[in-house]
Parts: structure tokens; C-alpha cells; sequence
């Protein structure tokens, strides 16, 4: 967001409650090295899709090659060294890319630096305390991150700043969301209210948790499952992925509760060895003591689900986790936060400047008439994995839509699941789930009745 108001002549103050992450550096042909950081164990892996793609296109952002890793399908690793491999669809617009979550960061970061620094005041260390919004003022005081890193230095503590727009990209736990909820709870019940819509906030907490872990460029090559690397590996009995990155790297986690509440290392081994020894074997090549460490590692939550009755509140703008996160299930919420970027620049250039200053409280209110069905109805289908097939006939009604999409791929579209990947809006993707199933249960329902006619029929000839 701070790349896109940029551009458009804004002066940006970027809060930012963690430090500030290291750059990529140069190597000698100038070209963009990838630093892959592991201090942070939030640095997972993330899919980017053909949606972020264009949001990340429409600020003129162009991701070097040795930050994506291109991904062509899935590989899952059943028991006794059984294999079933699964391409994603060759359709151009339907393309994914896995990344590193501090590196993509890192990028951004560092062509954030070199834009434009003259209309940029980056502030890491901070996060928010409290708005006013009569007085359109922000006040920031020092994160724990910062005390933490810095601790013995005599600092500023606290910060005042007044805004035009103030933008809460601050996550699911967003400090700003809270305070817009006070601020409209305390209007209400003064009868002050600006907005006719009460805000509103349905929180749905995610109960699993994860634990992550690496394996090195040079290391990750040596093994046969190298081979894959263009695909997302999975152990259903460990419930456990591995990610292949450009850099050639391995990442890989696992939700499993056996795993993530195991009592001691021999466990963690146990459990690993039984269900993804090759995976094992790597790891321990990567760290001795690996079994150790996994267990003392601290399990990371996976966040909730945030369904808001709306995005704004006077000149504050919720986008991303903070205005809708969601369950990681379909790899989707990085891609829709980075098009909330694009969709508001793209009202902003719709707005007529008055006295050579944009209405940025209409632009508030217009993002959230916009983007607001959309934004439910992922997290809805995310929540409730409406795409996902579950169960026989869940499984039936994928090979149906597939087979169907192979025999007439001029009149068949690609599946409400393949949508994700596009640009195509959540609202159409649900409408096309819904027609998915009248679909496939009509043609369910007239093969069974065929079925039974043409049995009745045979019975009859044979009497």
C-alpha cells in the first residue's frame, strides 16, 4: 500500500511493530541474491497467484526470478513408498509461485527504500497505541520487539502524527481494528455516530497450530525428492507440506497434534521415522539435533477468521488480515490482502481531487461498498472449505468436474477451486461452486434413475 499512495504523490509514515528485516544484496553481476532469513520462525512459505501477481504489477513491482519458485502441482506421499502426483492446470492465468514470507518482505522492503524516500518516513520498532479520530491523530509507542532488541538505549518512547488517511494493514490481531471498534462503540452509545452501519466484528479462532523447519540449498539437492522440487509435497499421516523455493531450498512444516505435543525427542524421531523417514533423513543431515530442537521449537498459531461489517471508519481503512483473515487452507490471504492494494489505488484514480486533495474519507467508504461481499465470501468458503472436496462423493464430483473440463475445454470452465488462482471475483467463484454441485448431483441423480430403469428393464425381458 505504502508503494502504491507513493506513487501517487502521498507522503507515507510506515509503522511497522518489528524491525526492520535485512535486504537482498548485490552479487557481482548487480543482480538481486536471495536472503533467505530464518531467525524468524514466521517465515514460512507462501503461494502467490496470478491476483498478486497483478497487485504487485499495478505498483510496478517486478519479483526477480531467484525469489519465485514456479509450482506445477502436487505430490502426495502415501504409506509403503506409494506416490500420487497431480498437475496444477497449464492455463497461463491460473499460475502459482511459492515464496519466502520475510524475503518477499525483504523485496518489498528494499524497493520501497530505493522509490522514492523523499515522500517515506519509515518507523520500525512501533506499533499503535491510540487514534483520535475527531482530531484525525495517531499516537505509537515503542513494540516489544524493540525493547527486546534494543534494551539500556534512551529513546523516543511515544509518537504523535496527524493524518489524512491512516491505512490498518497491522494482521489478525490488528491493534487498529480494535481501536476503530472503541471508537465506534463509544460514538453509538453517545449518539454520535457517522456511520449508518454499526462495526461489527465475528471472530472465529483457528485451533491448529504448526511447526516449521529448512533444509539448505546445497543439502536439498542431494535428495531424491529434489525431483519434485516444482511441486507441494505432502505426508497426510503426518499432516506435513514441503515446498521447494527458487533458491532450491526445502521448507516444510506440519500441524500434526501428535507431533506438536510430543513429550520427547524420541517421539518427535518416532514419529517422523514412521511416516516420512526420506524427510528425516534430510533433516538430521540439515541438524543433529533436530528432534530436540523441533520439540522445544514453540507451536505457531494459525490465526482466525475475521468477518467485519465493514472496512472503514471516517478516514481509517482496515485491508488485508486486519479487515478479513482467514484460515491458511487454500493459500489465498496474501493474495487478496495485496489486491485490497490494487482495488484502492483503483478508486482513488476514479476520484475527482478537490482543491488538489483527494476525498480520501469517500475513498475509505467506497472500498468498503466494493470490497466488501467479495472479502466474505472467501473467508467464507475458507472457514467452511467449501472447495474442498470432502468425502466419496466429494472426491466423485472433482474427477466428474475434471473429466468434464478435459472432454470440452471450450465450454467447460475451469473449477470453482482452479478460480482461486485467477482474478475472477470470490462472489462469481461461490456462484460457480453452487452451480458445481446442482451440476454434479443432477447428473448423479439421472444416472442413477437410468440405472435403475435399464435394471428394471432386464428384469422385465428376463420374466
Amino acid at each position: 500500500m505504502a508503494h502504491y499512495l507513493i506513487r501517487r504523490g502521498f507522503f507515507v509514515h510506515l509503522f511497522e511493530r518489528r524491525l526492520a528485516l535485512p535486504t537482498c544484496k548485490m552479487n557481482a553481476d548487480n543482480k538481486n541474491e536471495q536472503l533467505y532469513v530464518r531467525g524468524d520462525t514466521r517465515s514460512y512459505t507462501m503461494l502467490l497467484t496470478s491476483r498478486a501477481m497483478k497487485a504487485l504489477e499495478g505498483a510496478d513491482i517486478q519479483l526477480p526470478h531467484s525469489l519465485l519458485g514456479s509450482l506445477v502441482g502436487s505430490c502426495v506421499h502415501l504409506s509403503e513408498g506409494k506416490m500420487r502426483k497431480f498437475d496444477y492446470s497449464s492455463d497461463p492465468d491460473l499460475q502459482s509461485y511459492g515464496v519466502s514470507r520475510n524475503a518477499f518482505v525483504a523485496y518489498l522492503q528494499q524497493t520501497l527504500f530505493e522509490r522514492d524516500t523523499d515522500h517515506l518516513s519509515t518507523n520500525f520498532g512501533w506499533e499503535l497505541k491510540e487514534i483520535d479520530d475527531t482530531n484525525r491523530l495517531a499516537t505509537f509507542q515503542r513494540s516489544a520487539n524493540y525493547i527486546d532488541d534494543c534494551e539500556g538505549l534512551q529513546q523516543q518512547h511515544e509518537m504523535k502524527v496527524e493524518f489524512d488517511l491512516l491505512v490498518g494493514a497491522d494482521g489478525v490481531s490488528s491493534k487498529v481494528r480494535a481501536e476503530l471498534l472503541r471508537l465506534d462503540a463509544i460514538q453509538r452509545a453517545a449518539g454520535n455516530a457517522t456511520e449508518n452501519l454499526p462495526l461489527s466484528l465475528k471472530f472465529l479462532q483457528n485451533p491448529e497450530f504448526y511447526k516449521s523447519f529448512h533444509i539448505r540449498p546445497a543439502l536439498a539437492k542431494t535428495s531424491p525428492l529434489y525431483k519434485d522440487h516444482n511441486r507441494v509435497q505432502s505426508w497426510p499421516s503426518l499432516n506435513m507440506l514441503l515446498v521447494g523455493m527458487a533458491d532450491g531450498s526445502f521448507w516444510g512444516g506440519s500441524k500434526k497434534a501428535d507431533l506438536l505435543n510430543a513429550s520427547s525427542a524420541s517421539e518427535v524421531e518416532t514419529l517422523f521415522k514412521g511416516n516420512a523417514p526420506e524427510v528425516y533423513d534430510l533433516l538430521l543431515k540439515e541438524n543433529p539435533n533436530f528432534a530436540e530442537d523441533f520439540l522445544k521449537q514453540p507451536a505457531i498459531s494459525f490465526g482466525g477468521a475475521v468477518l467485519l461489517s465493514r472496512f472503514h471508519h471516517k478516514n481509517v481503512l482496515l485491508i488485508g488480515d486486519a479487515a478479513h483473515s482467514m484460515f491458511p487452507s487454500y493459500g489465498t490471504g496474501c493474495n487478496v490482502a495485496l489486491e485490497d492494494c490494487l482495488l484502492f489505488d483503483q478508486i482513488l484514480q476514479e476520484s475527482k481531487p478537490v482543491h488538489g486533495k483527494f476525498p480520501l474519507r469517500p475513498a475509505a467508504a467506497e472500498f468498503t461498498r466494493r470490497r466488501l461481499c467479495d472479502a466474505h465470501a472467501i473467508v467464507e468458503m475458507n472457514t467452511n472449505f467449501m472447495l474442498f472436496p470432502r468425502g466419496f462423493l466429494g472426491y466423485l464430483q472433482m474427477l466428474f468436474l475434471t473429466t468434464l473440463r478435459k472432454w470440452f475445454p471450450a465450454v467447460i470452465k475451469p473449477t470453482s477451486y482452479q478460480l482461486l488462482w485467477s482474478t475472477v471475483p470470490f462472489e462469481k467463484i461461490r456462484h460457480q461452486k453452487h452451480k458445481e454441485i446442482f451440476l454434479f448431483y443432477t447428473a448423479l441423480l439421472l444416472t442413477s434413475t437410468l440405472v435403475v430403469l435399464i435394471a428394471l428393464s432386464i428384469l422385465q425381458v428376463l420374466h
